[in-house]
């Protein structure tokens, strides 16, 4: 009766350890999320300030950058040629000396309105790139004068210029230099100025269309980086809110589990004080049964022994003296239970010692008696374990846990049940991890049929980076290789121009903007005209399209061809010209081309890439298309051009004839196709352009195949 009671306390007890064992590891992990938790959120606090600064400092850099655009503006309307010009540019020394012991040199308009809309620029951005057209105005003024009928005449003035432009280019570059880093425009007490020098009308004005959708560039950039700002902000934000919301998930159940064991080992306790007091009254009753059945056992041993007296008594009075001699039987030997629970039958034996003798019979030497009463136990039983939970965490360290329900409760001492919940790491990985690089692919075929072309070979990228992690770009050395092939020269084999026989998709875009001057321009012409010719045209050759391109001549125009305000030309809004699309009749086109007026307006070339993007889709599937591109590389909007470039690379080979010394290599090598050597053919004067070794180191390039 007692060995359930004391069985059931053993059972509590251990319920309760293993409950504070729970409590225990509950409130470590508790410890750890509440000194992490608010980590996290002061995190979380610093990093919503910073991005709200950073955020609050760019636009207001926007907002000041917009203003300067409007001021610039107003001096490009309020510059009529013959009325408000004035009748120079003025170049100031300011009084005060710098601390390397030079003055300060600057230019600004002679005109008192325009000067005084120039010193309400407060952006760097803008006072800088107002100052650098300055510069160039009064260099090219200098250096370049309106050239006469004659082409005698023409080229003795270019060459002037030239040596002009040589000879002043360092100083303009010194006043550069310096008035960059003072209040511009402004003449201060102290400060002198000389008439610098007369620029030209429409020089000036092409300039400062140029110099608007330059600062018009640096703002959408601005606001580009803004975007990626508040991106990347946001980005973070949610990984950091991710973090404190997992964080107090996990405090929230480890209470949660903290409460469950805190019950847990006040019902144990509460149990097992409560069978200890079931037990105290059971050893209470055994022991006055005990002593009850004590005494009833020597009342009748007593009983007994007077009976045996009696009866000696009787045989004395009879005159009898017998050898009387009781049954003696063994004390009773238990045989198995007939069932270790829920109640069997114990056989119980015992033999006789000393048969009887005139005395008292034999007592039954077997009896039964019922024994192991106690409730059979009963084992846990439990399901089959579920699958694994998504982890918590895809990178940094996470947890992931499976599960599986109690069948049958342990019941009688049975054995208690294994784990019902089970968790292991995951998701140890960085979160920030580099990018992983497959092997080297093999070497391609040679880029030139001649006069030294390039193979490249090229890693691709087999898994991408993760988080911050780096990957290097795809022009690296580690992800890209060349060798040189195909270094002997190239022989014509009749003439002495180049024969392409490739099956060719060709764009050429021709530079007309008024940066490449009348006599560059008839150089342009001339070489479209001899490439155009280079091509042997026909259905399982090449076929030729050509654009010329310059650009918009007011800055309304320039946003009409940007911003989709309303029907856009082409021809009179953004100053493209096409000679003709694609086609096999080389000698009218070349004709053609001979035959273009100099537009001689600003240099839109992004949007000179974009058509000939959209001339491709025109373009035979089986011909390798190349796009062809002749100017002095200085682009209206060098951002938007690097972005149409890339886009147009991926479907064409972009190569760039960049002319004399003044063309801006470091973006053309960007807007490229790779390698560069064999995609950026540089000419150092536009006399050299129309050359036959220059043409046919233009067709050697782009061509494949060549006789």
């Amino acid at each position: 009766v007692m060995w359930g009671p004391r069985r059931d306390i053993s059972d509590y007890t251990s319920q309760s350890a293993a409950a504070r064992a729970r409590i225990l590891s509950t409130q470590m992990s508790m410890s750890g999320y509440q000194e992490k938790l608010p980590k996290l959120n002061d995190a979380l606090k610093l990093h919503r300030s910073k991005c709200l600064d950073d955020v609050q400092a760019l636009k207001s850099q926007i907002s000041v950058v917009k203003r300067d655009m409007v001021e610039l503006a107003a001096v490009a309307t309020e510059t009529t040629c013959g009325i408000t010009i004035g009748p120079s540019l003025l170049q100031c020394t300011n009084g005060h000396k710098s601390s390397a012991g030079q003055h300060g040199t600057f230019l600004t308009f002679g005109h008192d309105g325009l000067r005084r809309r120039a010193s309400r620029l407060r952006s760097k951005v803008a006072r800088e790139a107002l100052q650098q057209t300055l510069v160039e105005v009064a260099r090219q003024t200098r250096g370049v004068r309106k050239t006469t009928r004659s082409a005698g005449a023409r080229r003795s003035n270019l060459d002037r210029g030239r040596r002009a432009a040589k000879a002043s280019h360092s100083h303009l570059r010194r006043h550069r230099r310096h008035a960059v880093r003072k209040p511009l425009h402004l003449i201060h007490k102290g400060s002198h100025c000389r008439v610098h020098a007369e620029p030209d009308c429409d020089l000036m004005k092409d300039k400062f269309l140029v110099m608007q959708t330059g600062i018009a560039d640096k703002a959408d950039s601005m606001k580009e980086t803004l975007d990626k700002v508040e991106t990347m902000c946001r980005a973070t934000e949610q990984d950091y809110e991710a973090q404190v919301e997992e964080m107090q998930s996990r405090l929230q159940n480890q209470q949660v589990a903290l409460a469950e064991g805190t019950k847990g080992v006040i019902e144990a306790d509460e149990q097992s004080r409560l069978t200890g007091v079931s037990l105290m009254r059971l050893e209470h009753e055994a022991s006055r049964s005990t002593e009850q059945c004590s005494s009833s056992l020597q009342a009748l041993a007593a009983e007994i022994c007077s009976i045996k007296q009696l009866r000696g008594e009787l045989y004395k009075m009879e005159s009898q003296r017998p050898f009387i001699q009781d049954c003696e039987v063994s004390a009773w030997m238990p045989e198995e239970c007939s069932a270790e629970c829920d109640g069997g039958v114990q056989k119980l034996v015992r033999s006789i010692v000393v048969p009887s003798s005139m005395g008292s019979a034999c007592p039954p030497l077997v009896m039964n008696r019922r024994c192991n009463e106690h409730t059979c136990p009963v084992d846990c039983v439990v399901e089959e374990w579920s699958g694994w939970s998504a982890c918590s965490a895809h990178c940094g360290g996470g947890i992931m846990e499976r599960v599986r329900s109690t069948r049958q409760q342990p019941s009688g001492g049975g054995r208690p049940c294994d784990a019902t919940t089970e968790s292991t790491s995951c998701g140890d990985d960085a979160c920030d991890e580099d990018c992983k690089l497959a092997g080297w692919t093999g070497w391609s075929p040679c880029s030139k049929a001649c006069s030294g072309g390039f193979q490249v070979r090229e890693r691709h990228i087999a898994q991408k980076a993760r988080g911050q992690g780096l990957c290097v770009g795809e022009d690296a050395s580690s992800r890209r290789e060349y060798k040189k092939c195909n270094k002997e020269e190239c022989e014509p084999k009749t003439g002495g121009i180049l024969q392409c026989k490739a099956k060719l998709d060709v764009v050429l875009v021709l530079d007309g903007s008024g940066s490449i001057g009348e006599a560059g321009f008839e150089q342009v012409r001339k070489a479209g005209a001899a490439l155009v010719k280079a091509f042997d045209a026909g259905a399982e050759t090449a076929q030729i399209a050509v654009l010329m391109f310059s650009g918009p001549d007011s800055w309304e125009k320039y946003q009409k061809c940007t911003e989709n305000l309303g029907t856009v030309d082409l021809l009179t809004d953004c100053g493209l010209a096409w000679v003709s699309h694609f086609t096999t009749g080389t000698t009218e086109l070349a004709d053609g081309v001979s035959r273009l007026n100099w537009p001689k307006k600003t240099s839109f070339v992004s949007a000179a890439l974009a058509s000939a993007d959209a001339e491709l889709r025109s373009g035979r599937a089986e011909a390798q298309s190349v796009v062809i591109v002749i100017t002095d590389g200085k682009a209206m909007n060098p951002r938007k051009t690097f972005q149409a470039a890339r886009a147009l690379r991926s479907k064409a080979r972009l190569m760039w004839v960049p002319i004399t010394g003044e063309a801006d290599l470091a973006n053309i090598a960007s807007w490229a196709s790779r390698p560069v050597a064999d995609n950026v053919l540089v000419v150092h004067d536009f006399e050299d352009l129309a050359k036959p070794a220059q043409i046919n180191n233009i067709i050697a390039a782009a061509c494949p195949v060549v006789e």
